[in-house]
């Protein structure tokens, strides 16, 4: 199948995408922000290990959702429900770096493998436990479900051009934010190099 054909399959089926994202953390919108900025003039997104993540194995990994914007804002919007209702832990907050799912490839991602941690250990090779998720809906009253992040991961880090990616931003605050620190901080060749800026805000409505 050649490229354009590949892409056609996305083009017209709206739970597909052709990208993948990376959101970063915080436990406020600014702390997330910053990450941005770092992630950015460093041009290169360090992978998270056992300790500072879910990663099974000994090897980092960088960790992307390959869904459609329209399930990242509604995926963001529930955990903003959930922070509201129940008080929960802060994951995302609405900003992230875009790539093409053909430049996450050549960069050694792949999808994630969900199942049970224990069996999927046994028939991987060690190198590859850093694709391992767990996935368990054996109890009722304790199930863990991640898949619908469709989770692709790059082992070890991921360095990259800024042709390579697109920027999410949460909303137009953080847009006019985000212009003006790169007018003020002399990095207007992010904003020229760039393949476009996102304001995840407008997907909501």
């Amino acid at each position: 199948m050649k490229e354009k054909e590949w892409r056609k399959r996305f083009k017209y089926r709206g739970d597909l995408s052709s990208r993948v994202i990376h959101l970063t953390k915080g436990n406020n919108s600014e702390e997330a922000f910053r990450r941005l900025i770092n992630i950015l003039e460093e041009k290169k997104i360090y992978g998270s290990t056992t300790k500072k993540g879910f990663i099974c194995g000994s090897k980092p990994a960088v960790c992307l959702q390959e869904t459609p914007l329209t399930a990242i804002a509604e995926n963001l919007q529930y955990e903003d429900m959930m922070r509201k209702e129940k008080d929960g832990k802060i994951r995302y907050l609405g900003f992230g770096v875009r790539f093409q799912k053909t430049f996450i490839y050549k960069k050694g991602g792949r999808p994630v493998i969900y199942d049970n941690t224990d069996l999927a250990e046994q028939y991987l090779l060690e190198s590859e436990h850093w694709r391992i998720v767990k996935l368990d809906l054996s109890n009722k009253y304790n199930l863990v479900d991640w898949t619908h992040e469709r989770e692709w991961r790059v082992p070890n880090s991921l360095g990259f051009k800024y042709s390579d990616c697109e920027i999410i931003l949460p909303t137009s605050k953080y847009y006019k934010k985000f212009i003006e620190y790169c007018l003020i901080n002399d990095r207007i060749e992010i904003l020229r190099k760039i393949r476009g800026i996102i304001n995840i805000s407008s997907v909501y409505y």
